[in-house]
This record gives C-alpha cells, structure tokens and sequence, in this order.
C-alpha cells in the first residue's frame, strides 16, 4: 500500500484503475520488446514455445505470493530488474544459445529474467486496487479475478505490432531503462518520510525530508539518463549510421534495421589473414542477408569470387565484385527458363518474384531479358538486396511491398474487372523464413488467385524447406497437385539422398507446376549459366535432382487440401522451426547470430 494518502472515493478509485492501466500497459510493451530482443538470437518459434506459460507462471506467482510487500520494496525491486534487465537479457540469451538447445535455452531465459520482471509488475498492479479495505475474503476473490485480468491484459502485447514501424528506432535497452526510471522516480516520490500520523513530540526544527525528495529526483534525472550507455546490451543501434566492424573477429555489419519482418542485418565474415584466395571449406568472403535468425540468401565475395572464362563479375551499388549464391536452390529456380513443353518455349518475357531475399532469381531473370516484377512484405529485405546484393533498381509499376496474399487477390479482382494487366510467364514463389513459411500463402484460395496472373502456358516455380516424407511436404504437393495440372519437384542437395534421410534431413524442394498436361525441360546452354559455376553446376545436373512426386505426396487425402478453412501448417511446422534453428547455427558460428 503506498505511504502517501490517495484520494478518497471514486476519485481514489478512478486514479487507481487509472494506475493499473499505466502499470499494465507498460508491462505489455514490455513483454513485446523482450520478445523482440530474444528472436534475432533464438528465432520466433523456440521464443515463443513457451513464452506464454512463463507469463503465466509469473501471475499466479505475483496473486499467490504468502509474503505482503509494500508497494515502495516492490517499486525498488522493480528499478532493480528493469535496469538489469537489457544486459541479462541479451547475455543470458547468448550463453544459453551456446548450449544447442532451441527448446531449453529459452526456458532458462524466461525464468531468469521474463518471469521476475512480470511477477513484479503484476504485484504492484495486484497492490495498488480499489477495494483495499474490503474483508479479506473479498479480496482473495479480488485478486483471483485482477490476476485474470492483468494476464489477460498482458496478451494485449500483440496489440504493439500495430505500432511496431513506430518503435523501429526504439532499442529494447530504451524500454527497459526507460520504465525503470519511472519506476525510480515513483519510488521516490512515495519513499517514506516522517508520518503524518505520528504527533511531534517536541517544537524542534523541521525535517529537511521535504527538502531532500525533490532533490533526490532532480539528481537521480541529471545521472540517470548519461548513465544509460553503461547499462544497455551490446546490441548495435538499429539502423546503424555507419559499418560495424567487430573488434575481435573478422566480421563487419554493413547494415542493421527493425522492419515488418524482424531484424534486416547484412552482414560479413572477412578472410583470416593467412588466407590467399581460392575455395577452402571455411565460412568467411561471404555476404549474407539475415532476417532475425534466419539467412534469406548470400553470395561469396573477395578471393571467393569467380567466373567462367574469367568475365567480370556482377558488383553491388558501390562497386564491390559479387561472386555466386552460396545456396544453390535460387539457381534451382532459374530451371523455370528451360521448360520446352508449352508454346512460349524460349519465348518468355515477363517474371513475377514473390518472396525477394538477396535477389538472386530476381537479378538472374533481369539479366535474361525478363521483364520482373516482384512482390516482397518487408521493404528493408528490398533495400538491403539493392544496396548489398546487386538487384537492380525496379521501378513502382514492378515493385509492390505487401503481402502477397493481398496483392494476388486485388491483382485477380482488377483483371476479372476488366483492367488489362499482362499475364507472367514464370512465377518463383520464395518466402521461407524463420523456420517455416506464411501459410495462408499456400492455400488453394491463393493458387487460385495466383492462376489468374500466370499466363496459361506460364510455369508456377514454389520452394519449400522440409523434409521429404513429412505431412508438411505432404500438405505442400497435394494442395499444389490439386490446383495445378501438372508438378514436378527437384532438390538443390549437393550430393545424393539417401533413403534413410527422407524423414530426417531439411532440405529446398523447389516445385515446378503448370496449367499445360506436360511439363519437360531442355538441356541447358552456356548462355543459361550466366558466366556462373554455380549455375553450371545445378542447372547441367537438373535430371539428376529429380524426385518422385509420389514420395512427397503419399495416397490423396482431401484432409491434405491446404484451404483457408482447413490450415493445419503452421502447427506442423512449429518443431520444424526448432530444427530449423539448430541448422542455422551449424551454418554460421555463434558469433554472427550475436551480432546485429
């Protein structure tokens, strides 16, 4: 109870309930921001696994609690773990992640920093109530029903990623420091000084105390905030205003940014020293896109770089030389150039990209001659690949930042109108991220949608990450069998696959999918490869990466039929994500998920 008299009647009760919804509303923002601040190291599925039942746990801990805690201890308590909170965040994210455990790290996170910090936000909300001097039994029942109603309001998080392109350029340090000092200042202010109740004894000189809580706040303001840049985490400020490079290991960040689909980071690993050019099978000379903790595309750079009869290589916006993808399912995509079945065999000239990443397939079918167009969610994601990864600049009719579901559907009802709108030739569909995909983009709805903007004897391109014989992949091929008339499907592993692998390795199963009854392909060209090793090496072997659709599909099952009604694959995919996770970080150290 706070030492200070509140106002009495309704007044007391509005300014309580008034109270609360501050306490309530802070503590919301700040469950976002803790989950934003752990998805760059730990993605969103692991983050999320179990976030909602630490949350929980916190509540129950705070309304149950045995141990009365006056409202000043528990405002000092808070300033405590608010101001600890951006550093043991951050730390306690990384030693954790080094442990390999995309399920046990998090936990370990939540209870350590996320389960004090809610427990004492909703034992101050559970403190400050209106029926203070109710009967005990009312207030058990008090409490019971407030804890329901601080959990609930806590799930209003989600209600922040409506302002999330307003807090962009929020640090997550910010947040917390920030709400700890309103909760310094409130502890002051409310710090006991002598008490009213308590007659003077004798007419001696006046307690300087009224004297000295002013200037307590004025001097914690004037320290406090200069004092900050000693207790935020080492997180870069998003954007950055310059090139980062890491004192300690050969690493540079050229670009950092909070945007619609998480953390944008373009990052680097520089050569060792003693390396002197030429493939080796170390992870450095490479740029790679990051969209939190996952890699949307990369390219070899510096001594790694290399072309057929040595012609000059593609180069970023400043003039940097750009060597190939360093995954090979983008070049994958370009097969869609070597169908020979339909009538505009050779003959295509327009391209749609859903699904940007570094632009690989964008910029490939640009340098063919295709006129493409690309539909991408995340505009820093095209930033980045323009800037960073060679693209080249595409103009407002052939670019559209939004959700391709969206945009399908208006693109579909604008041509059903009547607004003439030309149809594409290929169409690659790209937008695997974060340990699985939007599923409410694989539906038969949306193919449907998709179907009126792909010309008639045009060839649908779908890349997807999973395993070969799951349900997902399952889900995937028969909903895509059952709008199309034809599929096949390819992989881009490196070497075979064996059969015991089907059910256990994550691989890039790209589909290619047509309106026509036969889909076959030509042998590629020299002029297919681009002056790329890369292309020669996937696109010559692409007979060999054939699988059996059958083994993807199994019986038809209409409860396989991706619709908007029936989507049952983002559930699926929530230990794929796990999976997803583990893979990430054996592709690159630890230390570039820990820099961003």
């Amino acid at each position: 109870m706070l030492p200070l008299s509140w106002p009495g009647g309704a007044l007391g009760v509005a300014f309580r309930l008034g109270v609360n919804c501050v306490i309530l509303s802070a503590l919301s923002l700040v469950l976002f921001i803790y989950e934003r601040s752990l998805v760059p190291i730990y993605a969103s599925g692991p983050t999320t696994y179990t976030l909602n039942i630490a949350v929980l746990l916190a509540v129950v801990l705070a309304a149950a609690q045995p141990v009365k805690m006056s409202t000043t201890n528990t405002l000092l308590c808070g300033v405590l773990l608010f101001t600890a909170a951006p550093l043991s965040t951050y730390w306690g994210a990384v030693y954790t992640a080094r442990w390999g455990r995309a399920i046990v790290g998090p936990i370990a996170v939540h209870c350590a920093v996320l389960v004090p910090l809610v427990a004492n936000q909703a034992t101050l909300a559970l403190d400050i109530n209106p029926l203070q001097s109710a009967p005990s039994k009312k207030l058990v029942g008090y409490r019971s029903v407030a804890a329901l109603v601080v959990y609930a309001a806590i799930y209003g998080s989600s209600s922040w990623f409506a302002v999330d392109s307003r807090l962009d350029h929020v640090s997550e340090s910010r947040v917390f420091l920030t709400w700890a000092a309103v909760l310094a200042n409130a502890w002051m202010i409310t710090f006991p000084g002598r008490s009213a109740s308590k007659p003077r004894k004798t007419k001696k000189k006046k307690s300087p105390f009224p004297y000295m809580r002013p200037l307590m706040l004025l001097g914690f303001n004037i320290l406090w905030w200069p004092a900050q840049r000693f207790l935020g985490s080492p997180v870069l400020p998003h954007p950055l205003d310059k090139p980062y490079l890491h004192p300690t290991f050969p690493m540079i960040i050229h670009s950092s940014v909070q945007s619609t689909t998480g953390l944008i980071v373009v990052g680097e690993a520089l050569p060792p020293k003693s390396y002197e050019g030429g493939p080796d099978s170390e992870m450095h000379s490479l740029r790679y896109l990051r969209a939190s903790h996952s890699l949307l595309g990369g390219v070899w750079m510096g001594g790694k770089v290399a072309t057929l009869d040595d012609v000059p290589p593609q180069v970023d916006s400043f003039g940097t030389p750009l060597g190939d993808s360093i995954y090979g399912t983008f070049v994958l995509q370009e097969a869609a150039r070597l169908v020979n079945s339909t009538a505009r065999a050779g003959q295509f000239e327009r391209a749609l990209i859903i699904g940007l990443g570094a632009g690989i397939s964008a910029t490939a079918f640009n340098r063919h001659g295709l006129d493409t167009t690309i539909v991408e969610i995340d505009p820093a994601v095209y930033d980045a690949a323009r800037l960073y990864f060679g693209l080249p600049e595409h103009p407002s009719t052939n670019l559209f930042l939004e959700d391709a579901r969206t945009w399908a559907a208006n693109r579909r009802a604008a041509i059903d109108a009547g607004t003439p709108h030309p149809l594409f030739d290929v169409v690659v569909h790209d937008c695997f991220s974060g340990g699985g995909v939007p599923q409410h983009i694989f539906t038969v709805e949306f193919w449907n949608d998709l179907k009126a903007t792909l010309h008639p004897e045009g060839v649908l391109v779908v890349n997807f990450a999973g395993m070969i014989k799951s349900d997902a992949s399952r889900l995937i091929s028969q909903t895509l069998e059952a709008s199309f008339s034809v599929c096949r499907v390819f992989h881009d592993s490196q070497g075979g696959i064996k059969e015991e692998e089907y059910k256990t390795e994550l691989m890039n199963l790209v589909f290619f999918c047509t309106l026509q009854r036969q889909l076959t392909f030509r042998n590629a060209r020299r002029s297919d490869y681009l002056d790329s090793y890369l292309r020669e090496h996937i696109l010559s072997s692409l007979p060999r990466r054939e699988l059996p659709l059958e083994l993807l599909t199994g019986p038809l099952e209409a409860k396989f039929i991706l619709t908007d009604s029936h989507n049952p694959l983002g559930k699926l995919q929530n230990s794929l994500g796990h999976y997803h996770w583990s893979l990430m970080r054996q592709v690159l150290p630890d230390i570039f998920w820990e820099t961003y």
